[in-house]
């Protein structure tokens, strides 16, 4: 059973666990970090970031470099280290007044971590869920002074970076209660939707990120009560256009459902082009339909 939905909530947009049955410890760290971000109670072009960073597929120097984009790999706010996402995001002593002013626990956690998927597997360990809130916003706040730096601008006062990291997260608190209380006054159709008892529903999404010149696919299952039941992350090669990354990106949400040996599921999108072609009977002679083949079968 099929279903197009204007918009399947967007967390499900390259978020989540990459799934690896393996059972090591590292996989178990790594399924914990995923979970982390996915319950973030902020924007999602944070939780993007996040997951980005974690996967260390911004567009660092370290990695325009490794990829012959540039051919300096400086840090853009130091110019003296190679500016992987670590150094820039906490390492960095161009920086290091910005995260001086955070929590204390925060200025406490320098440990010797060497990326970052091992300081955030300690900051589970050490902080409270608002704290790592505090820690995501600013160090997207970061991000964005080095990006203004990278084009020309000025560096702002640490401890106006500081404080507005605090002051974003309490601008969007008050605007999601906003939002809810407009949700409440005036139920949206659009919003996502539990499957009948004892069926699973299976949203997918896919994002091309063309300054990495990688192609992102997330998938979440979630049971009649909205509990969710397994998540999946990926990332492959950039595609040529949106509706390609779907196509993959719905064949991948339905390759990990199968391997989970999920059954009774409602398979859920946004990209009304995927959805119509999977529930189509007909024979698909786009330039996808080994893909749609596979999803059928």
């Amino acid at each position: 059973m099929y279903r197009g939905v204007k918009s399947a909530y967007h967390v499900a947009r390259r978020l989540l666990i990459d799934v690896n049955r393996g059972g090591t410890s590292r996989d178990c760290a790594a399924k914990n970090v995923w979970t982390a971000i996915w319950k973030l109670r902020l924007p999602n072009k944070i939780k993007v970031f996040a997951w980005r960073a974690c996967h260390e597929i911004l567009p660092t120097a370290a990695n325009l470099t490794r990829r012959k984009v540039i051919t300096d790999d400086k840090c853009s706010v130091c110019t003296r280290e190679t500016e992987s996402t670590f150094h820039e995001l906490w390492d960095c002593a161009a920086i290091q007044d910005i995260w001086a002013g955070s929590s204390r626990k925060l200025q406490k956690a320098r440990h010797g971590q060497t990326d970052m998927m091992h300081l955030i597997e300690e900051f589970l360990e050490r902080l409270y869920q608002d704290e790592l809130e505090l820690f995501w916003t600013q160090a997207w706040i970061v991000w964005n002074q080095r990006n203004c730096l990278l084009h020309g601008g000025k560096m702002k006062v640490p401890s106006s970076l500081t404080n507005r990291a605090e002051e974003y997260i309490t601008e969007f608190r008050i605007a999601q209660t906003r939002l809810d209380a407009q949700r409440t006054q005036q139920p949206n159709g659009d919003t996502w939707q539990p499957p009948p008892p004892e069926a699973y529903k299976l949203n997918f999404d896919a994002a091309v990120f063309s300054d990495s010149g990688r192609t992102g696919y997330g998938a979440i299952i979630r049971n009649d009560k909205g509990e969710v039941m397994a998540l999946m992350t990926a990332s492959g090669p950039m595609v040529r256009t949106s509706d390609e990354a779907e196509f993959l990106a719905c064949r991948r949400a339905i390759e990990f459902a199968v391997d989970a040996r999920f059954s009774r599921m409602i398979i859920e999108g946004d990209n009304i082009n995927v959805i119509h072609a999977i529930s189509s009977s007909l024979e698909n002679t786009s330039p996808f339909g080994n893909v749609v083949d596979d999803i059928r079968h």
